[in-house]
């Protein structure tokens, strides 16, 4: 219930900031959050193939920044 407080007020045309990021072809904190969870997955012998997933595919995309 009170996550539906918090996203109710809230526009169905915004979007996260890691995608206004990626529309403006801007570096998003990919490395920071995410380079953080595999570094962590790492460490502890834990697995993390989605978060590989997506940091892979972003990383990708902001290769394409400077071409």
């Amino acid at each position: 219930m009170y996550w539906l407080n918090v996203l109710d007020p809230l526009s169905p045309q915004g979007k996260p900031s890691m995608r206004q990021d990626m529309e403006a072809k801007r570096f998003s904190e990919v490395e920071l959050f995410s380079g953080a969870v595999l570094e962590l997955g790492e460490k502890h012998g834990i697995p993390t193939p989605v978060n590989e997933d997506f940091y892979q595919r972003i990383i990708k995309i902001e290769a394409q920044y400077s071409e």
